[in-house]
């Protein structure tokens, strides 16, 4: 009777253990391998200890990593099937990164919300996928190295070392950065695609961004105005959003965390009720923290002077970015919060059977959540 207890209770222990091993098998993870300079890392709400931060810290989905003016880091992730992927950070650069199962395969998808990220990655298996999206486009790979630039009026740059990168823009109009070839996408204009050889890169690469940037000073006055009237439209949606999600908090936290709290029938019913509020934010979150950190990085061209004037009738753009001063730690919290809140969902949604999930798709429908930037074309100066 013992014998036959114990056996019983060796097979339960070993089958939880084959599942937690299948479950982390699927999960992708990540290590800083060099940092330098200023580096933010939010987690569940919260800014990691800048001690902690530091080389062989571990990375988790939905950890956003900001650098600084002097910020520099590198980071190895391994993807689901043991496919190796290394980032280098570069200065002044925000993003995050999900994985999600879509047609039976791993989808690994970065959020980048500015700067500058070179990827170099291993030739993935058929069972992976990873894509970059950007305000501008989303990037696909299967094995290649590469570097996207962003530019302060919302333009990208897509420089390929190796292999082949698909660029789509929001009308899903596709372009390939590869040797010889670079593309990018600006504001006004179609994707496009110009030859470069593969020597002159870094030429070209320094030509883009000084352009960008002398367009940018040039315009300062109608894509300050155009991001601060988007932030103006989108606040009020994502704090309504964030609101009703605080209000599923517990219910998140109760079975995301610990999975094993509920039966089937419990977490399906606390998927239910989680669900329309994680809806909600999904579709807000995408727009609005772009156009956060689009304005995080031009309120230092404002504060050089570009762009002074107003956003409208009652509100110039120096009372804009002194109330936005006052609020974007707290709103950089929130949105860490959300990221933290998401991955729960995450977690009750695998454990109540998965499935097609809400955020399956990331960032928005068509992987693009603002379409074109703000530009001279769509504001008045």
């Amino acid at each position: 009777m013992t014998s036959n207890l114990d056996r019983k209770i060796f097979l339960i222990v070993i089958t939880l253990f084959l599942l937690a091993v299948s479950l982390y098998a699927k999960s992708v993870t990540g290590t800083i391998t060099y940092i330098e300079g200023y580096v933010d890392l939010y987690r569940d709400g919260e800014i990691v200890d800048w001690e902690l931060v530091d080389i062989g810290f571990g990375l988790e989905e939905f950890d956003l990593i900001e650098t600084g003016d002097d910020g520099i880091v590198e980071i190895d992730l391994t993807l689901p099937s043991g496919s190796r992927t290394s980032l280098s950070v570069k200065s002044d650069t925000a993003f995050y990164f999900e994985m999600k199962e879509k047609s039976g395969r791993n989808q690994t998808s970065f959020q980048m919300l500015g700067g500058s990220i070179s990827f170099k990655v291993q030739k993935l298996t058929n069972n992976d996928t990873l894509d970059v999206h950007t305000e501008s486009a989303v990037m696909g790979v299967r094995g290649t190295e590469f570097e996207i630039i962003t530019s302060p009026d919302g333009g990208i740059l897509v420089l390929c070392d190796e292999g082949a990168v698909s660029c789509k823009d929001d009308q899903g109009r596709e372009k390939y950065s590869k040797p010889g070839s670079v593309v990018d996408k600006v504001p006004d204009k179609r994707i496009s695609s110009y030859s470069v050889s593969t020597e002159d890169l870094g030429l070209y690469r320094n030509y883009w961004v000084s352009a960008r940037d002398e367009v940018f000073r040039n315009g300062a006055k109608v894509f300050i105005q155009g991001y601060a009237k988007q932030y103006l439209l989108f606040e009020p949606k994502f704090s309504a959003a964030f609101s009703d999600l605080l209000e599923v908090k517990t219910t998140l936290e109760r079975y995301g965390i610990d999975t094993s709290s509920g039966t089937p029938g419990v977490l399906f019913k606390a998927k239910a009720e989680v669900s329309p509020a994680i809806i909600k934010m999904r579709s807000v979150l995408p727009i609005f923290e772009m156009v956060f950190y689009r304005l995080k990085e031009l309120e230092s061209y404002h504060n050089e002077g570009l762009g002074i004037g107003p956003i409208d009738e009652d509100l110039s753009s120096s009372n804009f970015f002194n109330t936005f001063s006052m609020e974007k730690n707290n709103i950089s919290r929130q949105m860490a919060e959300v990221r933290y809140l998401f991955k729960l969902y995450n977690n009750l949604h695998k454990a109540a059977g998965g499935g097609p999930s809400i955020l399956e798709t990331p960032f928005g429908g068509s992987g693009i959540p603002m379409g074109n930037p703000p530009s001279s074309s769509s504001f008045g100066n």
